[in-house]
């Protein structure tokens, strides 16, 4: 028997002349293509990438077929969707999307968020518009969570709604994660840190309650605060302002719709107060429409609502509808540009458990 020196000496030789031996390709890429074919597409898409530069992202828009809550089909009438990163431009593809049936979107008036990140400052831009037609915002299940810039849009909104949990969440507001490719890093954190006093502002000034409005701003931008069942509840389904003209002017009440559908008070009710909504708001949302239509693509010809069809985008000035004050009927938007201007662009100034009634 020989010595366990020589043993391990063996042993040793017995591996470097294997790991030198011939390497037998072909059984290689027979237990391995899968592999070695997903590699060299990877490789092909990295390379593609780095070739052309960063790709540019922007969020979709589109009308879904499907209700957002319980996924019944509801044929090609449903509510529009904003999905994915909020990017600069996408205020101009919002009104370029509605203007294609601007009818159909004011129809239901209706917009489901479904976007996780994006640039602070496009969202205030999109929800400043939501804000003026009075569009109703949905967060749902189906389609996907809303937190960063985009719960700057729910925030804005008059009506808003979720129906799950974990859908609605804060965040510190900045950039889009497309925006800091290619940008330099100190730029883009200069550029984020610029953005956090007019978001503030722009939170206070849609009374969001002030513990959120810290939540946001007290953590990173990629550490979310998803809102719980209480954060919502303070938040409304109705903003404070729009919620005391329907009190004043439609005889609305915070537990109006369970109360109808427990069988405490009559359908009538609910469908009084709907068709008063819809009188009260609808005249106003068609105004405010045309104007942003028109700031948008000033010199194109007059769409159905007396707005411009937006073949020449540009984010001129929105007609930021303040909410109602009680006085009677809906705050007027701001007032048109004169006639003489009109061929003139314009650059522009620098969640509740309960769905939503329609």
């Amino acid at each position: 028997m020989l010595p366990l020196d020589r043993l391990t000496k063996r042993a040793q030789a017995a591996a470097a002349a294997r790991s030198f031996a011939a390497v037998k390709w072909s059984a290689v890429f027979e237990h391995n293509s899968g592999t070695i074919a997903l590699h060299m597409r990877l490789a092909l898409v990295c390379t593609i990438f780095l070739l052309s530069g960063p790709c540019a992202r922007s969020a979709e828009l589109f009308y879904l077929d499907r209700d957002a809550f319980n996924n019944e089909y509801v044929g090609p009438v449903g509510p529009l969707v904003l999905s994915g990163e909020i990017t600069p431009g996408d205020y101009d593809r919002l009104i370029a999307k509605i203007a294609e049936d601007d009818k159909r979107f004011l129809a239901q008036n209706k917009l489901i968020l479904a976007s996780s990140e994006g640039n602070a400052e496009e969202a205030m831009k999109i929800a400043r518009l939501v804000k003026a037609l009075y569009t109703q915002v949905i967060v749902g299940p189906l389609t996907g969570r809303c937190a960063g810039a985009c719960f700057l849009i729910y925030a804005a909104a008059v009506e808003r709604g979720t129906d799950g949990e974990n859908l609605l969440g804060v965040t510190r507001p900045g950039l889009a994660e497309s925006e800091w490719v290619g940008r330099p890093t100190t730029e883009a954190a200069l550029l984020e840190d610029s953005m956090q006093a007019p978001v503030r502002a722009f939170l206070l000034e849609n009374e969001v309650p002030a513990d959120l409005v810290e939540q946001a701003f007290q953590r990173p931008s990629t550490d979310v605060y998803w809102l719980s069942d209480d954060d919502e509840t303070a938040l409304g389904s109705k903003s404070p302002a729009f919620a005391k003209f329907l009190e004043k002017n439609c005889k609305w009440s915070d537990g109006l719709d369970k109360a109808v559908f427990r069988g405490e008070r009559p359908f009538e009710d609910l469908k009084q107060f709907t068709d008063c909504r819809a009188r009260a708001i609808q005249p106003e949302a068609r105004k405010a429409l045309a104007l942003a239509l028109k700031a948008a693509a000033p010199a194109a010809k007059a769409s159905p609502t007396g707005g411009a069809s937006p073949s020449a985008p540009g984010a001129a000035a929105i007609p930021v509808a303040a909410e109602a004050t009680g006085s009677g009927a809906p705050p007027t938007p701001a007032a048109k540009p004169h006639k003489k201007r009109a061929k003139t662009t314009r650059k522009p100034p620098a969640e509740s458990k309960t769905t939503p009634s329609s």
